[in-house]
Protein backbone atom coordinates (compact mmCIF):
# COMPACT_ATOMS: atom_id res chain seq x y z
CA UNK A 1 0.00 0.00 0.00
CA UNK A 2 0.89 4.07 -0.79
CA UNK A 3 1.02 5.51 1.98
CA UNK A 4 3.24 8.10 3.99
CA UNK A 5 1.21 7.99 7.14
CA UNK A 6 2.05 5.54 9.64
CA UNK A 7 -1.24 5.66 11.12
CA UNK A 8 -4.28 5.87 8.80
CA UNK A 9 -7.39 6.84 10.22
CA UNK A 10 -10.44 5.00 8.33
CA UNK A 11 -14.35 5.75 9.14
CA UNK A 12 -16.97 3.10 7.64
CA UNK A 13 -20.01 4.65 7.72
CA UNK A 14 -22.58 2.12 7.92
CA UNK A 15 -22.78 -1.00 10.05
CA UNK A 16 -24.61 -3.59 7.75
CA UNK A 17 -23.21 -6.50 5.64
CA UNK A 18 -21.23 -4.70 3.50
CA UNK A 19 -19.73 -2.51 6.47
CA UNK A 20 -18.58 -5.22 8.42
CA UNK A 21 -17.08 -7.66 5.75
CA UNK A 22 -15.34 -4.28 4.98
CA UNK A 23 -13.96 -3.26 8.22
CA UNK A 24 -12.98 -6.86 9.03
CA UNK A 25 -11.30 -7.04 5.50
CA UNK A 26 -9.30 -3.73 6.24
CA UNK A 27 -7.99 -5.05 9.58
CA UNK A 28 -7.14 -8.50 8.48
CA UNK A 29 -5.15 -7.68 5.58
CA UNK A 30 -2.91 -4.75 8.32
CA UNK A 31 -2.56 -8.12 10.23
CA UNK A 32 -0.91 -10.05 7.66
CA UNK A 33 1.37 -7.63 5.94
CA UNK A 34 3.99 -5.78 8.34
CA UNK A 35 4.45 -2.24 6.30
CA UNK A 36 4.56 -0.06 9.01
CA UNK A 37 1.58 1.27 8.75
CA UNK A 38 -1.21 1.00 11.15
CA UNK A 39 -5.06 1.42 10.19
CA UNK A 40 -7.32 3.11 12.57
CA UNK A 41 -10.62 1.78 11.77
CA UNK A 42 -13.75 2.62 12.74
CA UNK A 43 -17.39 1.85 11.84
CA UNK A 44 -20.44 4.30 12.37
CA UNK A 45 -23.76 2.62 12.66
CA UNK A 46 -26.98 4.51 12.70
CA UNK A 47 -28.78 1.81 14.88
CA UNK A 48 -27.75 -1.02 16.65
CA UNK A 49 -25.09 -3.74 15.74
CA UNK A 50 -27.84 -5.90 17.14
CA UNK A 51 -31.24 -5.03 16.51
CA UNK A 52 -34.58 -6.41 18.02
CA UNK A 53 -36.66 -7.46 14.96
CA UNK A 54 -38.84 -4.96 15.87
CA UNK A 55 -36.62 -2.38 14.45
CA UNK A 56 -38.30 -0.70 11.60
CA UNK A 57 -34.61 0.70 10.42
CA UNK A 58 -32.26 -1.86 10.64
CA UNK A 59 -29.84 -2.56 8.08
CA UNK A 60 -30.88 -5.44 5.41
CA UNK A 61 -28.28 -7.99 6.33
CA UNK A 62 -30.97 -9.03 8.83
CA UNK A 63 -33.87 -9.72 7.14
CA UNK A 64 -32.14 -11.86 4.88
CA UNK A 65 -32.37 -15.53 3.34
CA UNK A 66 -28.30 -15.58 2.46
CA UNK A 67 -28.65 -17.34 -0.19
CA UNK A 68 -25.01 -17.39 -3.05
CA UNK A 69 -26.83 -18.44 -5.31
CA UNK A 70 -25.66 -17.24 -8.88
CA UNK A 71 -27.00 -19.40 -11.18
CA UNK A 72 -30.56 -18.88 -10.00
CA UNK A 73 -30.77 -15.54 -10.15
CA UNK A 74 -28.72 -15.34 -13.72
CA UNK A 75 -32.43 -15.47 -15.47
CA UNK A 76 -33.88 -12.25 -13.80
CA UNK A 77 -30.51 -10.77 -13.11
CA UNK A 78 -27.80 -8.84 -15.58
CA UNK A 79 -24.31 -10.51 -16.45
CA UNK A 80 -22.29 -8.82 -13.69
CA UNK A 81 -24.37 -10.17 -10.60
CA UNK A 82 -23.50 -13.39 -11.98
CA UNK A 83 -19.81 -12.96 -12.29
CA UNK A 84 -19.87 -11.27 -8.81
CA UNK A 85 -22.04 -13.90 -6.98
CA UNK A 86 -19.63 -16.79 -8.38
CA UNK A 87 -16.66 -14.60 -7.36
CA UNK A 88 -18.36 -14.43 -3.75
CA UNK A 89 -18.90 -18.02 -4.06
CA UNK A 90 -15.45 -18.81 -3.75
CA UNK A 91 -14.26 -16.20 -1.39
CA UNK A 92 -17.29 -17.15 1.37
CA UNK A 93 -15.11 -20.49 2.49
CA UNK A 94 -11.64 -18.85 2.39
CA UNK A 95 -13.09 -15.71 4.59
CA UNK A 96 -15.62 -17.81 6.80
CA UNK A 97 -12.77 -20.49 7.57
CA UNK A 98 -10.81 -16.69 8.46
CA UNK A 99 -13.41 -16.19 11.05
CA UNK A 100 -13.46 -19.36 12.28
CA UNK A 101 -17.18 -19.98 11.30
CA UNK A 102 -16.79 -22.29 8.19
CA UNK A 103 -19.60 -24.00 9.66
CA UNK A 104 -22.52 -21.36 8.45
CA UNK A 105 -21.26 -21.99 5.08
CA UNK A 106 -23.16 -24.49 3.47
CA UNK A 107 -22.89 -25.69 -0.16
CA UNK A 108 -25.41 -28.18 -0.81
CA UNK A 109 -26.66 -26.64 -3.80
CA UNK A 110 -30.36 -25.80 -3.99
CA UNK A 111 -33.45 -26.85 -5.82
CA UNK A 112 -35.91 -25.15 -7.89
CA UNK A 113 -39.69 -26.43 -7.87
CA UNK A 114 -42.84 -25.77 -9.27
CA UNK A 115 -46.15 -27.03 -8.26
CA UNK A 116 -47.72 -29.46 -11.29
CA UNK A 117 -49.87 -27.24 -12.32
CA UNK A 118 -47.66 -24.67 -12.72
CA UNK A 119 -44.95 -26.73 -14.35
CA UNK A 120 -44.46 -24.34 -17.56
CA UNK A 121 -43.07 -21.67 -15.04
CA UNK A 122 -40.33 -23.85 -14.01
CA UNK A 123 -39.74 -25.13 -18.03
CA UNK A 124 -39.66 -21.29 -18.71
CA UNK A 125 -36.98 -20.85 -15.80
CA UNK A 126 -35.05 -23.57 -17.36
CA UNK A 127 -34.97 -22.21 -21.23
CA UNK A 128 -34.21 -19.06 -19.71
CA UNK A 129 -31.38 -20.21 -17.75
CA UNK A 130 -29.95 -22.45 -20.65
CA UNK A 131 -30.53 -19.19 -22.86
CA UNK A 132 -27.92 -16.61 -20.90
CA UNK A 133 -25.36 -19.81 -20.14
CA UNK A 134 -25.59 -20.49 -23.83
CA UNK A 135 -25.42 -16.75 -25.46
CA UNK A 136 -24.48 -14.86 -22.84
CA UNK A 137 -21.33 -17.22 -21.37
CA UNK A 138 -20.79 -19.24 -24.04
CA UNK A 139 -21.07 -22.68 -22.02
CA UNK A 140 -22.92 -25.48 -21.87
CA UNK A 141 -22.92 -26.47 -18.25
CA UNK A 142 -26.00 -28.20 -17.35
CA UNK A 143 -23.89 -31.38 -16.64
CA UNK A 144 -22.13 -29.40 -14.24
CA UNK A 145 -24.08 -26.65 -12.69
CA UNK A 146 -27.73 -27.62 -14.12
CA UNK A 147 -29.27 -31.00 -13.73
CA UNK A 148 -33.38 -31.61 -14.46
CA UNK A 149 -34.81 -33.79 -12.65
CA UNK A 150 -37.40 -35.80 -14.13
CA UNK A 151 -38.42 -38.79 -11.05
CA UNK A 152 -39.46 -38.47 -8.26
CA UNK A 153 -37.04 -40.77 -6.49
CA UNK A 154 -34.00 -38.18 -7.71
CA UNK A 155 -36.09 -35.74 -5.76
CA UNK A 156 -36.23 -38.14 -2.44
CA UNK A 157 -32.80 -38.85 -3.10
CA UNK A 158 -31.65 -34.73 -2.05
CA UNK A 159 -34.72 -33.98 -0.16
CA UNK A 160 -36.82 -36.93 1.37
CA UNK A 161 -39.05 -34.00 3.52
CA UNK A 162 -40.56 -32.68 0.24
CA UNK A 163 -44.41 -33.74 -0.69
CA UNK A 164 -45.26 -36.08 -2.97
CA UNK A 165 -46.89 -34.48 -5.32
CA UNK A 166 -43.48 -32.70 -6.71
CA UNK A 167 -42.42 -35.01 -9.23
CA UNK A 168 -40.13 -32.33 -11.39
CA UNK A 169 -37.63 -29.83 -10.49
CA UNK A 170 -34.41 -28.19 -11.13
CA UNK A 171 -30.91 -29.06 -8.81
CA UNK A 172 -28.14 -26.46 -8.92
CA UNK A 173 -25.54 -28.22 -7.32
CA UNK A 174 -23.22 -25.36 -6.78
CA UNK A 175 -25.17 -23.22 -4.80
CA UNK A 176 -24.93 -22.53 -1.39
CA UNK A 177 -26.23 -20.39 1.66
CA UNK A 178 -25.34 -19.17 5.10
CA UNK A 179 -25.85 -19.19 8.41
CA UNK A 180 -26.46 -14.78 8.32
CA UNK A 181 -27.41 -13.86 11.78
CA UNK A 182 -24.53 -16.13 13.39
CA UNK A 183 -22.08 -14.29 10.81
CA UNK A 184 -22.80 -11.01 11.32
CA UNK A 185 -22.32 -11.84 14.78
CA UNK A 186 -18.91 -12.91 13.78
CA UNK A 187 -17.86 -9.95 11.86
CA UNK A 188 -18.28 -7.60 14.83
CA UNK A 189 -16.75 -10.00 17.54
CA UNK A 190 -14.32 -10.71 15.38
CA UNK A 191 -13.26 -7.11 14.09
CA UNK A 192 -13.37 -5.63 17.48
CA UNK A 193 -10.48 -8.09 18.53
CA UNK A 194 -8.32 -6.79 15.52
CA UNK A 195 -8.76 -3.03 16.75
CA UNK A 196 -11.93 -1.53 15.55
CA UNK A 197 -14.67 0.28 17.05
CA UNK A 198 -18.20 0.31 16.59
CA UNK A 199 -20.28 3.72 17.06
CA UNK A 200 -23.82 2.10 17.37
CA UNK A 201 -26.66 4.72 17.27
CA UNK A 202 -24.75 7.37 15.48
CA UNK A 203 -26.43 8.71 12.18
CA UNK A 204 -23.72 10.10 10.30
CA UNK A 205 -23.19 11.70 6.70
CA UNK A 206 -19.82 11.79 4.75
CA UNK A 207 -19.51 15.85 5.72
CA UNK A 208 -20.20 15.70 9.22
CA UNK A 209 -17.93 17.71 11.65
CA UNK A 210 -17.27 14.61 13.44
CA UNK A 211 -15.31 12.81 10.43
CA UNK A 212 -13.12 15.68 9.67
CA UNK A 213 -10.22 14.01 11.19
CA UNK A 214 -10.23 11.02 8.97
CA UNK A 215 -8.10 10.16 6.33
CA UNK A 216 -10.14 8.27 4.28
CA UNK A 217 -14.33 7.16 4.08
CA UNK A 218 -16.11 4.75 3.08
CA UNK A 219 -19.99 4.94 2.78
CA UNK A 220 -21.95 1.33 3.05
CA UNK A 221 -25.01 2.86 4.75
CA UNK A 222 -27.60 1.26 2.03
CA UNK A 223 -30.87 3.20 2.25
CA UNK A 224 -28.91 5.75 4.66
CA UNK A 225 -28.27 7.24 1.55
CA UNK A 226 -31.60 8.47 0.87
CA UNK A 227 -31.68 10.80 4.21
CA UNK A 228 -28.24 12.25 2.75
CA UNK A 229 -29.92 15.87 1.71
CA UNK A 230 -26.64 16.74 -0.15
CA UNK A 231 -26.87 14.00 -2.78
CA UNK A 232 -30.57 15.11 -4.34
CA UNK A 233 -29.37 14.20 -7.81
CA UNK A 234 -28.33 11.19 -6.56
CA UNK A 235 -31.58 9.73 -4.78
CA UNK A 236 -33.37 10.46 -7.93
CA UNK A 237 -31.77 7.05 -9.47
CA UNK A 238 -32.19 5.25 -6.32
CA UNK A 239 -35.05 3.52 -4.39
CA UNK A 240 -35.93 0.90 -2.01
CA UNK A 241 -37.36 -2.38 -2.68
CA UNK A 242 -39.59 -3.92 -0.20
CA UNK A 243 -38.69 -7.54 0.71
CA UNK A 244 -40.82 -9.61 3.50
CA UNK A 245 -39.49 -12.85 5.37
CA UNK A 246 -41.07 -15.06 7.77
CA UNK A 247 -38.65 -17.26 10.54
CA UNK A 248 -40.35 -20.74 11.91
CA UNK A 249 -39.60 -23.31 13.97
CA UNK A 250 -40.54 -27.17 13.00
CA UNK A 251 -38.65 -30.19 14.16
CA UNK A 252 -40.74 -32.05 12.03
CA UNK A 253 -38.78 -31.15 8.70
CA UNK A 254 -35.92 -31.17 7.48
CA UNK A 255 -34.22 -29.33 4.33
CA UNK A 256 -30.69 -29.57 3.40
CA UNK A 257 -30.57 -26.55 0.98
CA UNK A 258 -32.53 -23.67 -0.61
CA UNK A 259 -35.92 -24.64 -2.04
CA UNK A 260 -37.51 -21.79 -4.72
CA UNK A 261 -40.83 -22.67 -5.70
CA UNK A 262 -41.95 -20.89 -8.93
CA UNK A 263 -45.32 -19.43 -9.21
CA UNK A 264 -47.14 -17.44 -12.23
CA UNK A 265 -47.32 -14.13 -9.81
CA UNK A 266 -44.38 -14.47 -7.28
CA UNK A 267 -41.25 -16.43 -6.49
CA UNK A 268 -41.28 -18.05 -3.50
CA UNK A 269 -38.00 -19.46 -1.56
CA UNK A 270 -37.22 -21.80 1.76
CA UNK A 271 -33.97 -21.39 3.33
CA UNK A 272 -33.11 -23.81 6.16
CA UNK A 273 -31.73 -22.29 9.59
CA UNK A 274 -29.99 -23.37 12.75
CA UNK A 275 -31.90 -25.15 15.17
CA UNK A 276 -34.96 -26.27 12.63
CA UNK A 277 -35.29 -22.83 11.73
CA UNK A 278 -36.65 -21.76 8.29
CA UNK A 279 -36.96 -18.07 6.79
CA UNK A 280 -39.35 -18.02 3.92
CA UNK A 281 -39.64 -15.10 1.73
CA UNK A 282 -40.68 -13.57 -1.87
CA UNK A 283 -38.07 -12.25 -4.02
CA UNK A 284 -39.30 -8.28 -4.07
CA UNK A 285 -41.73 -5.89 -3.94
CA UNK A 286 -41.68 -2.45 -5.64
CA UNK A 287 -42.51 -0.59 -2.75
CA UNK A 288 -40.73 1.69 -0.08
CA UNK A 289 -43.23 0.75 2.63
CA UNK A 290 -41.44 -0.21 5.87
CA UNK A 291 -44.88 -1.22 7.62
CA UNK A 292 -45.88 -4.76 8.94
CA UNK A 293 -46.21 -7.60 6.49
CA UNK A 294 -49.65 -8.04 4.81
CA UNK A 295 -52.11 -10.97 5.99
CA UNK A 296 -52.34 -11.74 2.10
CA UNK A 297 -48.65 -11.82 1.90
CA UNK A 298 -48.05 -13.97 4.79
CA UNK A 299 -50.95 -16.28 3.57
CA UNK A 300 -48.98 -16.51 0.44
CA UNK A 301 -45.85 -17.34 1.90
CA UNK A 302 -46.90 -20.22 4.39
CA UNK A 303 -49.62 -21.74 1.77
CA UNK A 304 -45.87 -22.58 0.04
CA UNK A 305 -44.51 -24.04 2.68
CA UNK A 306 -47.31 -25.73 3.93
CA UNK A 307 -47.39 -27.61 0.10
CA UNK A 308 -43.88 -28.25 0.30
CA UNK A 309 -44.41 -30.39 3.40
CA UNK A 310 -47.71 -30.58 5.11
CA UNK A 311 -46.03 -31.15 8.67
CA UNK A 312 -44.90 -27.16 8.46
CA UNK A 313 -48.86 -26.53 9.59
CA UNK A 314 -47.63 -27.59 13.34
CA UNK A 315 -44.46 -24.66 12.79
CA UNK A 316 -44.07 -22.40 15.09
CA UNK A 317 -43.51 -18.54 14.11
CA UNK A 318 -41.11 -17.10 15.66
CA UNK A 319 -40.67 -13.75 13.65
CA UNK A 320 -42.68 -11.57 10.42
CA UNK A 321 -39.91 -8.69 9.11
CA UNK A 322 -39.90 -5.88 6.10
CA UNK A 323 -37.46 -4.21 5.13
CA UNK A 324 -36.23 -2.43 2.31
CA UNK A 325 -33.25 -3.17 0.00
CA UNK A 326 -31.00 -0.23 -1.80
CA UNK A 327 -31.12 -0.31 -5.24
CA UNK A 328 -30.52 1.94 -7.83
CA UNK A 329 -33.18 2.16 -11.08
CA UNK A 330 -30.99 -0.68 -13.43
CA UNK A 331 -30.88 -2.93 -10.28
CA UNK A 332 -26.57 -3.13 -10.23
CA UNK A 333 -24.31 -2.22 -7.75
CA UNK A 334 -21.73 0.74 -7.96
CA UNK A 335 -18.52 2.09 -6.38
CA UNK A 336 -17.69 5.35 -6.72
CA UNK A 337 -15.32 7.57 -5.71
CA UNK A 338 -16.02 11.09 -4.44
CA UNK A 339 -14.36 13.37 -2.22
CA UNK A 340 -15.88 15.40 0.85
CA UNK A 341 -16.22 18.94 1.88
CA UNK A 342 -12.83 18.58 3.82
CA UNK A 343 -11.36 17.15 0.73
CA UNK A 344 -11.01 13.66 2.00
CA UNK A 345 -11.62 10.67 -0.43
CA UNK A 346 -14.71 8.83 0.03
CA UNK A 347 -15.46 5.41 -1.40
CA UNK A 348 -19.39 4.52 -1.74
CA UNK A 349 -20.58 0.99 -2.02
CA UNK A 350 -24.41 0.76 -2.75
CA UNK A 351 -27.37 -0.28 -4.76
CA UNK A 352 -26.72 -4.39 -3.62
CA UNK A 353 -30.55 -4.86 -4.28
CA UNK A 354 -31.37 -8.12 -3.19
CA UNK A 355 -28.01 -9.59 -4.04
CA UNK A 356 -26.45 -8.50 -0.67
CA UNK A 357 -24.73 -11.85 0.21
CA UNK A 358 -24.33 -12.73 -3.07
CA UNK A 359 -22.03 -10.15 -4.22
CA UNK A 360 -21.13 -8.66 -1.34
CA UNK A 361 -17.48 -10.18 -0.91
CA UNK A 362 -16.40 -9.59 -4.34
CA UNK A 363 -17.62 -6.17 -3.93
CA UNK A 364 -15.55 -5.63 -0.98
CA UNK A 365 -12.49 -6.53 -2.79
CA UNK A 366 -12.88 -4.18 -5.45
CA UNK A 367 -13.29 -1.53 -2.94
CA UNK A 368 -10.30 -2.18 -1.32
CA UNK A 369 -8.61 -2.49 -4.70
CA UNK A 370 -10.01 0.88 -5.43
CA UNK A 371 -8.66 2.25 -2.35
CA UNK A 372 -5.32 0.96 -2.65
CA UNK A 373 -4.82 2.33 -5.97
CA UNK A 374 -5.91 6.23 -5.21
CA UNK A 375 -6.24 6.39 -1.14
CA UNK A 376 -4.10 3.77 1.14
Amino acid sequence: MKSNQPNLKIAIIGGGLVGRLLGWRLAKQQSMIDNGITYNINIFEKGSLLPPPSQKDKAAAFTAAAMISPMSELVASELEVYQLGQASLKLWPQWLKQLDSSQHFHQQGSLVLAHPNDIGELTQFQRDLNHKLRDQLNALTESEDLTVLTDRSQLEALEPSISAHFNNGLYLPSEAHIDHNEVLQALVSESQKLGIGFIENCAIEPDDEALKGFDILFDCRGMGLKSDVKNNLEKQDFRGVRGEVIRLECKEVTLQRPIRLMHPRYKLYIVPKPNHQFIIGATEIESEDRSSISLRSSMELMSALYAVNPAFAEARIISQDTNLRPAYMDNLPRIESHSTRFDKPIIRINGLYRHGYLIGPALVEQAIQRAQESCL
